[in-house]
């Protein structure tokens, strides 16, 4: 106890309060070894998931009406499969589980999608205007700001999905925590997705044997790199 009577009250921090915070950081060997492992210990249980979940987002979109409310669900429930996948014990109904939610589920992943879209359409913007203009400079500089946006801020509010999923936060808090957070891992977020790419590159080698699992594989290194930054999901008091 601190001798100033006024000073707040302290307590160490136990390993289990430390894992809910996260580190703040992340590891990219442990990505792609936490990632590898856990893709081969749940074949074929993310195959048998990925098919269904696609097949039912297949339908989903040929119903037009589907594509913007009922695959914004599928993907919040794919998001909460990979999330038990790596922490364990992951079923098939969990690609089903945000329609246990609906609202909450649809209007999250819709707010999502429609900040990444603005994001890549502001990314991209630039590009298009040299390209309409036949501006040779301008269309390098163009391709610059699009590589930049896709690499060095789109990465930045990707772990909001997964707080929305993961906490039950609502967008607006998920977008704006992903972002502060992974302030001082831009650089190294990009190495990640750099690192995702060789993954998908090294599947789309092996055709479409090879894919199939890169995806997981893919999916999984950031899984790994959302708990080790943010850590688990906050336990409630007892």
């Amino acid at each position: 106890m601190s001798d100033n009577p006024y000073a707040p009250p302290t307590a160490e921090l136990g390993r289990g309060l430390e894992q809910s915070l996260g580190t703040g950081d992340f590891d990219f060997g442990r990505c792609l070894s936490e990632a590898w492992a856990r893709t081969w210990s749940n074949f074929p249980l993310w195959l048998v998931a990925s098919l269904v979940g696609l097949l039912a987002m297949l339908a989903a979109t040929l119903t037009v009406i589907g594509l913007f409310v009922l695959v914004p669900v599928l993907m919040w429930g794919f998001f909460a499969f990979y999330l038990r996948m790596y922490d364990g014990g992951a079923e098939l109904g969990d690609v089903f589980s945000g329609f246990s939610r609906y609202g909450q589920a649809l209007a999250g992943m819709l707010g999502w999608w429609g900040v990444t879209f603005l994001i890549a359409l502001v990314g991209q913007a630039p590009l298009l205007i040299a390209q309409a203009v036949g501006s040779g400079l301008g269309i390098a500089a163009g391709y610059g700001i699009y590589i930049a946006v896709n690499f060095l801020v789109t990465p930045r509010i990707t772990f909001a999905a997964f707080l929305m999923v993961d906490r039950g936060i609502r967008l607006g808090d998920a977008i704006s925590t992903s972002w502060e957070r992974t302030g001082p891992l831009m650089w190294k977020l990009a190495g990640l997705m750099l690192l995702m790419i060789a993954v998908l590159f090294g599947g789309a080698i092996a055709l479409l044997i090879g894919i199939i699992p890169a995806s997981v594989i893919g999916y999984l290194m950031w899984t790994s790199a959302y708990r080790q930054i943010f850590g688990g999901a906050p336990q409630p008091a007892a």
